[in-house]
């Protein structure tokens, strides 16, 4: 495609941390047709992902995106849908991509004081019926749902669905080739360990405490086994991380489970386990269930959310009522009890993420979003 036809897209996250939801949209960004689209990401604030996308040569600006509070709920400032339009018109967007419905608050004014379309990515599983939340929603060219449970959340939550599109994350076949697990097992000495992980970032809801509770009740019948705690504390409550630590001291795991804290090589540490959990009360996918998958590696997850969806109970992993560490402790000593069982389930993982859930699958699926939601707009329709 000749230069001059290529399309701009803006991409947005109003976060500055490096989350789920931003690295889906760094490698989005990463991979698209560069011959079809010229790309540049605006960050609310700078911090970890503006880091992380200037690493990767990636152009990234900076534009503060706090909202403002009306009667105590947040809603758009003007101001920073002002910078924000402002930005698209000088550098000449065609489209804006927002990495958050409910977090970014700007996004549908400045496209449409711009005059181009708005695709939103909803990644989170808990929506309210506010009048915000609607008018983004609503205004929205499309909104991409990671899962079919963020679709049924919206439509829970009152919010319109005619305009979603279902288009699940993805992961690189390519980095899981290179995944280096031995190099984090003689780190941390545990080479010919049993190692059980959680890999999330440290915050209640992702259900670390459950996850030592049910590690705590099987290390007795599995001396063997080690429990390896991947993360830093993100939006969580102060010292959650010293708490944590404190309740595998009480829980009698002081020599049993290794807490790595922020990990670059976070996928080498899930490639370090035999077993992954995802504990979480509900999870709008689980970016890590399918990474684990990639990697071969079978997968304990709460029986919610978007796990619900991409594991096979029994086959590829095992799910687990929500909020129930005795459930979770139960799975723990079914693979534990058979590695050879637990082994062949993440064969059967790595094959399912391959035919489902591939980084090249979710590139092409939104690339084909973007050609449409551009005909469409250069026409004058919506859908």
């Amino acid at each position: 495609m000749a230069q001059m036809d290529r399309k701009r897209i803006l991409y947005v996250s109003p976060n500055s941390l490096l989350g789920g939801g931003e690295i889906n949209q760094m490698l989005l960004v990463s991979n698209v047709d560069k011959t079809a689209f010229d790309v540049e990401v605006v960050v609310g604030a700078d911090g970890p992902y503006a880091q992380e996308l200037r690493r990767r040569s990636i152009p990234v600006s900076v534009i503060p995106m706090a909202p403002i509070r009306v009667r105590s709920r947040k809603a758009p400032s003007p101001m920073a849908a002002f910078r924000l339009y402002r930005h698209a018109r000088r550098t000449g967007a065609d489209l804006l991509h927002s990495s958050s419905l409910p977090e970014d608050h700007h996004c549908a004014a400045a496209g449409i004081m711009a005059g181009v379309p708005v695709i939103h990515d909803a990644q989170t599983i808990v929506y309210q019926r506010m009048p915000f939340d609607r008018w983004r929603a609503a205004s929205s060219a499309r909104v991409i749902c990671i899962s079919r449970a963020i679709q049924s959340a919206l439509a829970r939550a009152g919010l319109p669905t005619h305009n979603t599109e279902i288009i699940y994350s993805g992961v690189d076949p390519r980095t899981s080739e290179t995944a280096d697990g031995m190099k984090v097992r003689k780190e941390f000495g545990l080479a010919g360990c049993d190692i059980i992980g959680i890999a999330s970032r440290l915050s209640p809801e992702k259900g670390h405490e459950r996850f030592l509770r049910a590690a705590a009740s099987v290390t007795g019948r599995f001396p063997n086994a080690r429990f390896l705690v991947v993360g830093g504390a993100m939006y969580a409550p102060e010292g959650y991380d010293s708490f944590l630590k404190q309740l595998a001291q009480e829980l009698g795991l002081a020599h049993r489970v290794v807490f790595t804290g922020f990990r670059r090589d976070a996928l080498d540490a899930i490639d370090a386990t035999d077993v992954l959990v995802c504990a979480a009360d509900e999870e709008a996918l689980g970016r890590v269930v399918l990474e684990a998958m990639a990697l071969g590696k079978p997968v304990i997850a709460t029986n919610a959310g978007g796990p619900r969806e991409t594991i096979e109970d029994g086959i590829t992993g095992l799910l687990v009522p929500p909020k129930d560490f005795r459930s979770l402790a139960q799975a723990m000593t079914r693979l534990l009890s058979n590695m050879p069982n637990a082994r062949a389930m993440g064969a059967l993982g790595r094959q399912r993420a391959a035919d489902l859930y591939t980084l090249g699958q979710n590139v092409e699926k939104v690339q084909q979003l973007y050609h449409d939601v551009l005909a469409q707009h250069a026409t004058g329709g919506r859908r």
